[in-house]
């Protein structure tokens, strides 16, 4: 070519900017957690995030096309701005710096993410204030783009509910928001493919069967009553009943006492299902599939009111006069 570029030096143009740096003239490192296990989207989002990789980037294509998806290893990397895609790609391939030892909690169905936060902090996990924050912090814009399956179905700004109860090993020094990530990608793998075919046998939509499901777990010490607790919540809805649960209201207390007692039957919140008729806003805890699968699936009862035993179990009543003959006659916990 007599005027401009020739043909070789676009193809070299297109190829730097493809493998172009985030910010070739920030040349600070950072610390970048890679937890084990994670995907190469997740890897790519913990990247851009940190602002490691450009906004728009090959990352993961080039990874699927050499073969590479899946060999990235866990750790905790020295990245900066400034290195190229294939730089980065290479420490992620080489374990660069010495995985630092991970550590495994525990996080039980029926767990808020107050509490899930506090379990956090016990195991070491250091973000755990921050993880507690996904309270109000809730769906972000990114959260929903990235989870779009998912999150059309959300109509609250809380991520209660949707993060999967199970067992993670994280490192401790991983962000909340890559906890975070992966908790809701476990969410997706178990949940969804029941929703996905469940949805039609139900009324509710995924966002309020998991708040009825949120209760249901709360309520039920024995897993063979959670259709039978659900059907009570069903038939007082069906009615225009108050569902009256009192983790509902524990939820609503800034400071919950192990029972409720009546003066806090009264605080003023939309948790509060004896003042308020009809489903909480959303979900008290973080549900596992059994319960998700009762608030789906109530067993056909006429039942109406239950009182717990000392073991856990309850007393149902189709009749106020019953129910109070049971509390009478029952130890309760």
């Amino acid at each position: 070519m007599k005027n401009g570029l020739s043909a070789g030096s676009l193809v070299l143009l297109f190829f730097l900017f493809l493998f172009r740096p985030a910010d070739p003239f920030n040349s600070s490192v950072k610390e970048i957690v890679i937890p084990g296990g994670a995907s190469t989207r997740t890897v790519e989002i913990i990247l851009t995030e940190n602002k490691i990789l450009p906004r728009f980037s090959i990352f993961r294509p080039l990874l699927r096309l050499s073969g590479l998806q899946g060999q990235l290893k866990a750790g905790v990397y020295a990245l900066s701005p400034a290195d190229p895609l294939p730089v980065i790609v290479a420490k992620l391939l080489g374990g660069n710096i010495v995985p630092p030892k991970e550590i495994t909690v525990t996080l039980p169905e029926g767990t808020s993410i107050y509490k899930m936060g506090v379990m956090l902090k016990e195991s070491g996990f250091k973000d755990w204030q921050k993880f507690q924050g996904l309270v109000s912090e809730g769906v972000t814009a990114d959260r929903r783009q990235r989870h779009w399956r998912l999150f059309k179905y959300i109509p609250s700004e809380s991520l209660e509910g949707y993060l999967f109860p199970d067992t993670y090993r994280v490192f401790p020094a991983a962000s909340a928001e890559v906890l975070a990530e992966i908790m809701i990608r476990r969410f997706e793998e178990m949940i969804l493919p029941f929703w996905e075919r469940a949805q039609k046998e139900t009324k509710f939509n995924l966002h309020e069967v998991l708040t009825l499901a949120s209760i249901i777990e709360k309520e039920a010490q024995k897993p063979e009553e959670r259709p039978v607790i659900s059907s009570v919540f069903y038939n007082r809805l069906k009615i225009g009943m108050p569902l009256a649960a009192d983790p509902t209201v524990k939820y609503a207390l800034e400071r919950p006492s192990k029972i409720v007692y009546i003066d806090q039957l009264s605080v003023k919140s939309p948790y509060n299902t004896y003042k308020r008729r009809g489903l909480p806003p959303g979900p008290i805890c973080n549900p596992g599939l059994d319960s998700i699968k009762a608030a789906v699936y109530p067993a056909k009862t006429d039942y109406l009111f239950f009182v717990a035993k000392k073991d856990g179990s309850h007393i149902f009543s189709k009749s106020w006069q019953k129910h109070q003959r049971a509390k009478q006659a029952t130890p309760t916990r």
